[in-house]
């Protein structure tokens, strides 16, 4: 396990994706600008980076969609570090002042260089390559579905021939043209990992933990399923999900929301000792510190949907081992760190399975301050727990305050006048996070600079061109705005 550093109680930290820094090719990766980052973060106090799934994005650019649950965005390498390897020439400013992510244009205009340097990189064989995957054994899958996925323009693999279908699975031998094509994205991997260990290592350096997200789910199209169709519930001739994962109607949605997940066959994963779910976690503890669990519900129950329904209306609660599971994946990995994402109408034992652990949960303070108003007994300040203004779903603390009616807003600046917090009404929202119990208090990058929705990274249930596409454009707005937040981890007791 890839472990660094102890987590100190009342740290605060920064979310933001990788993708969302500022980065003179339209999208953040793994190079300066993200080490000028950390380098904010840790001179203005901050001990947390959070970002969102490092996998290769899915459908609708999600992260939570996506192609593999070990393997790394392609986006993220960094050109430069390339060049100064003498593996590229420099490559020009593409889409540097958009306001948003254009992912497949940025893909497109990247995709000739990395080539390029896998060629030049691999011009005496591909030897160089034998060691990492040695190390990373997922590559050989990802290999093969990621080689036959760009020869099919990126279609799903379920249409793909039947030999195709298999090799994910017998693990043909690697020749002729196709050799290729697989070494390239075995090639791409390995440059991907050695970028983000020594950005990783960085950070750690600097007294910065990372915390990574784990979608509970995979996605149908991923080199998950691709590599392991007996672990989820399909139809045995069609490959096609026979239940799919969503949560029921609830007061956000009247139809509730069809993820349309692959369902895990629960009954085979215990025969196996929960392999393919312990090596996920295990393998990603390697990338990150901390690790957040989303959906952390689904380990106590889940929804299961029948695939021909189109809504999340019809559908079952099912209960999931989450104790044998997490029994023998703490009995293994004793010092994996996990935060517990609990949010949305849980039943108590959700609850009760969380602590059993120890696992901090969640506080988002969008969804507990008009409790905390009302000093209803909802409200729950405590020590165990990582707060936050809003997650990655929600709205930004602008936008969502600007959202309030005028009575309903007078009443949270008063509450929040009255504790002495000042500045704008985020800024004092800002200084009442910082002041909770909450062990780590987490505050998003468009929250420090005070944007409004149009900033928001992702609405849930839908897909558009916004969703996923937020960035920032200048670097030292972003360095000056996380700088001038260090009084607020000051005034609450969280300078690291």
């Amino acid at each position: 396990m890839y472990k660094t550093m102890d987590k100190p109680n009342r740290a605060a930290g920064i979310l933001c994706p990788v993708a969302s820094l500022p980065n003179r090719f339209g999208v953040g990766d793994f190079g300066e600008n993200a080490r000028r980052f950390v380098d904010a973060v840790a001179e203005a106090g901050y001990r947390i980076w959070q970002i969102l799934p490092l996998n290769p994005l899915g459908y609708g650019h999600s992260p939570y969609q996506p192609f593999s649950s070990y393997a790394i965005e392609e986006l993220y390498v960094d050109l430069d570090e390339l060049a100064s390897r003498g593996l590229i020439s420099r490559a020009p400013d593409f889409h540097k002042d958009d306001a948003r992510i254009a992912y497949e244009e940025i893909r497109l205009f990247k995709f000739p260089y990395l080539k390029a340097a896998f060629h030049r990189e691999t011009a005496k064989g591909y030897e160089v390559l034998e060691g990492f995957m040695r190390e990373h054994p997922f590559v050989r899958d990802y290999g093969y579905f990621m080689a036959n996925k760009r020869r099919h323009n990126m279609e799903s693999w379920q249409y793909w021939s039947e030999e195709e279908k298999k090799m994910g699975i017998v693990h043909p031998e690697v020749k002729g043209e196709y050799a290729e094509a697989y070494y390239f994205e075995v090639w791409l991997q390995m440059t991907l990992y050695r970028q983000y260990q020594s950005l990783h290592a960085y950070a750690n350096q600097k007294g910065i933990s990372i915390v990574g997200d784990i979608p509970f789910y995979v996605g149908y199209d991923s080199c998950d399923v691709y590599s392991n169709p007996g672990l989820f519930l399909l139809d045995p001739d069609t490959l096609q999900p026979t239940s799919v994962a969503g949560v029921p109607p609830d007061y956000f949605s009247a139809t509730g929301q069809r993820w349309g997940n692959p369902i895990y066959d629960w009954k085979k994963l215990e025969k196996t000792g929960f392999a393919f779910l312990d090596e996920r976690l295990s393998r990603n503890a390697e990338l990150y510190d901390i690790i957040r669990l989303d959906h952390f519900r689904a380990f106590d129950t889940y929804w299961k949907i029948p695939a021909s329904c189109p809504t999340a209306v019809e559908g079952e609660w099912v209960l999931a081992p989450g104790y044998a599971f997490f029994d023998q994946l703490l009995a293994k990995y004793p010092g994996i760190d996990i935060i517990a994402e609990d949010l949305g109408d849980l039943r108590p034992e959700v609850l009760v399975l969380r602590d059993h652990y120890g696992f901090p949960g969640m506080n988002v303070v969008e969804f507990t301050f008009p409790a905390y108003l009302n000093r209803s007994g909802e409200w729950a300040d405590r020590e165990n727990m990582v707060a936050y203004i809003g997650t990655h779903d929600n709205e930004t603390a602008k936008g969502f305050l600007d959202g309030l009616d005028p009575a309903e807003r007078a009443r949270w600046e008063g509450a929040l006048d009255r504790l002495s917090y000042r500045g704008s009404l985020t800024r004092k929202l800002l200084g009442f996070l910082m002041g909770l119990k909450a062990k780590w208090a987490i505050v998003s990058l468009g929250d420090l600079l005070e944007r409004d929705n149009s900033c928001r990274i992702n609405v849930p249930g839908v897909i558009d061109d916004k969703n996923w596409t937020y960035r920032e454009k200048d670097m030292e707005e972003v360095r000056k705005a996380v700088l001038d937040s260090r009084e607020l981890l000051e005034k609450g007791g969280r300078l690291g």
